[in-house]
């Protein structure tokens, strides 16, 4: 496996910032999900010196890769438009991001399961069937109402399986109640990517080791399932402003994640 952070982490670093501190701590790559204080990378990679190639070849100079590019698509909405997401598989086109992140989103208030469920796979069909003649992949991550690996499971099985996946974000179906065990079951031979991130019951979020979150337990479910992706840390620095600087979690992730994975036996790279 390979270690990543999220810019969710750094929202207002620079792209020097971002290489130093990847470079230094030993990150492999970074996930983007901001970048200048906006949420909105195609307005501001479009603005960057060479545009978002100029920023894929700053990144790659510095030997770093983009591991995933976030959207904000939500495949819940009652929008039946997949604009977002088709803009941004263009733009992991030119940044040489193997996959995309979506929500599944809420269930709208009023509306069963089954018909949002309905509707949020077509529409992962439709971008799944769009990203995958171009090398892409788009990930729905455990996050919302689709929150544990039974739901994402049962939103891939209806998708279908062209150029779609699970992104595990193993801190949230932990927290619904769901067993890593049942989890893994579950989406750990679908699973492309994954967020890494710790938290104390009382008192939420935690620099990673100092929660009570399992993690390596299911870092070695990912393991056995044969994953040779990225872990990736998402500090949410971005939502949760009270959380310590990114100059104290980024390196202090890297640590825990690179002395998990020796732990652990599993292999770097």
């Amino acid at each position: 496996m390979k270690i990543a952070f999220s810019t969710l982490g750094c929202p207002q670093w620079s792209l020097e910032q971002i290489i130093e501190t990847a470079r230094a701590n030993g990150y492999d790559g970074v996930e983007l999900r901001c970048y200048n204080g906006s949420l909105d990378l195609l307005k501001t990679l479009g603005e960057f010196a060479g545009g978002p190639a100029g920023f894929r070849k700053r990144l790659a100079r510095g030997g770093i890769e983009i591991c995933c590019l976030d959207t904000s698509v939500r495949l819940a909405d009652t929008d039946e438009s997949v604009s977002e997401g088709d803009r941004m598989i263009d733009l992991a086109m030119v940044l040489g991001a193997p996959y995309l992140r979506v929500f599944g989103g809420e269930v709208p208030a009023g509306e069963s399961r089954e018909s949002c469920l309905a509707r949020a796979a077509g529409k992962l069909a439709q971008l799944g069937k769009r990203a995958a003649p171009r090398g892409k992949r788009v990930l729905v991550e455990t996050h919302d109402s689709f929150s544990t690996g039974a739901a994402v499971a049962a939103l891939l099985e209806a998708a279908g399986s062209d150029g779609i996946g699970a992104l595990w974000d193993l801190h949230h179906p932990y927290r619904t109640g769901e067993t890593p065990e049942k989890t893994a079951a579950l989406i750990a031979r679908r699973t492309y990517h994954a967020h890494v991130k710790d938290s104390r019951k009382d008192s939420g979020y935690s620099l990673l080791g100092e929660g009570d979150v399992p993690l390596d337990e299911l870092m070695g479910k990912l393991h056995a399932a044969n994953y040779r992706g990225y872990l990736c840390l998402e500090w949410e620095k971005l939502w949760h402003a009270e959380l310590p600087e990114p100059e104290v979690a980024l390196p202090q992730g890297a640590r825990y994640l690179s002395e998990a994975l020796t732990r652990l036996g599993i292999p770097r790279g």
